[in-house]
């Protein structure tokens, strides 16, 4: 059965709720920065919050997904962009089970963060012993706080592409020092803001062959069952959990201002309208049955991937559709909480307008977009998906 999280003081869960009195305080300087703040970063970095599926062998929490889910959960809901550096510092740590072991010690060692993309917008040549990459990446997120980074890169051999047996070209994660990458100021956006996530390039660098692994197909060579788990259906889930988050974070500031406010021409508070009980009754039981769907559709894989079995298709689009609901469902609770504000929900001195955005921009992601329901109904009906990156 898939595991829970035991609360305790020594727990990654109870760490998260331990930081939340830093990230509210650091609220407004995460969002004029456009990053997380140095004092921010280092406490999250004591308390592992970048290194959550970082495997056990290298002094990783290797949480399993529900686990994850419930402390990004956490994060986002004091400040959506925390949440959002910390789920993708752990869909990179995913790689840690795929690399080398002496290449992972040393890429991951010190509690050192990493960021990257999955877009495959770079070119690796292949040369002795590794390849020579030139490219620009998009979406760095928390590239500013991390000592190595990812980028996806299409495989050449000379000036053609390289294919896999199926005829879609072969693809690798190239992993590089911090100080070989050219970061370019880029992200100037309405949500999420605070995660940093700029532009970045390389130009003709040396990469190792073991600083890379095959994307979206790896196998993992720790033991655990997550290094056994799709790596983008991983990646879905550490979305959908930052809109978890942010969702719930808009229904309890709705539920603090409620008492307060008086809409305009109204005798009573917004929390004596018959109207408001009814909507925000059905914002949370959008996130509470989202987040239910999501976490059985865990269940599901997980227990099937720990029976030995290889991850079915079936189980896939499971997942996939829970997430990619999440999304829906958690992205209209946020907007009837909006709505329901009045003026209240502009106010940059308040939650709910962090909320609005971060969440409008979370859900643009396409690990989270309506096309899942594509790739998750063809496997529905017996096709295939149509991807590799399922």
């Amino acid at each position: 059965m898939l595991a829970t999280s035991t609360e305790n003081a020594t727990t990654p869960l109870a760490r998260a709720r331990g930081l939340r009195p830093d990230i509210l305080g650091q609220r407004a300087e995460i969002e004029a920065g456009r990053k997380l703040p140095a004092s921010l970063v280092e406490r999250m970095r004591e308390a592992q919050m970048f290194e959550l599926w970082l495997p056990s062998a290298f002094g990783g929490p290797e949480l399993p997904p529900a686990d994850f889910v419930a402390v990004i959960e956490e994060l986002s809901r004091a400040d959506g962009a925390v949440g959002w550096c910390a789920t993708i510092a752990g869909v990179c740590n995913l790689l840690a089970g795929s690399l080398p072991e002496p290449v992972a010690r040393e890429i991951f060692k010190d509690r050192k963060s990493v960021a990257g993309t999955v877009n495959p917008t770079g070119k690796a040549v292949a040369v002795e012993g590794g390849y020579r990459v030139t490219g620009r990446w998009a979406y760095g997120s928390g590239i500013d706080h991390s000592s190595w980074i990812v980028g996806n890169c299409v495989v050449h051999d000379g000036h053609e592409p390289r294919r896999r047996a199926s005829g879609a070209p072969e693809m690798r994660f190239v992993l590089f020092p911090r100080s070989q990458v050219e970061v370019i100021d880029t992200w100037r956006v309405s949500g999420l803001r605070g995660t940093g996530s700029h532009d970045f390039r390389i130009d003709d660098v040396f990469a190792p062959e073991a600083h890379s692994v095959p994307a979206f197909v790896s196998t993992g060579v720790q033991p655990g069952t997550l290094y056994k788990m799709p790596m983008m259906g991983l990646f879905a889930i550490s979305l959908a959990a930052v809109v978890l988050g942010i969702a719930r974070g808009a229904i309890e500031a709705l539920l603090e201002l409620a008492p307060a406010k008086t809409p305009v021409g109204s005798p009573s508070t917004l929390s004596e309208k018959p109207i408001a009980q009814m909507q925000i009754a059905r914002a949370e039981a959008l996130v509470r049955a989202s987040r239910a769907y999501l976490l059985a559709a865990i269940e599901e894989e997980w227990d099937e991937v720990a029976s030995g079995k290889p991850p079915s298709m079936e189980k896939r689009a499971g997942v996939r559709m829970a997430c990619t609901y999440a999304a829906e469902a958690c992205t209209e609770a946020v907007d009837i909480v909006y709505k329901l504000a009045g003026g209240s929900a502009i106010q940059e001195s308040g939650k709910i307008e962090r909320c609005f955005r971060d969440i409008h921009a979370a859900t643009q992601h396409i690990g989270l977009g309506a096309g899942n329901y594509e790739l998750a109904g063809r496997v529905l009906l017996g096709l295939d998906p149509g991807t590799p990156r399922f």
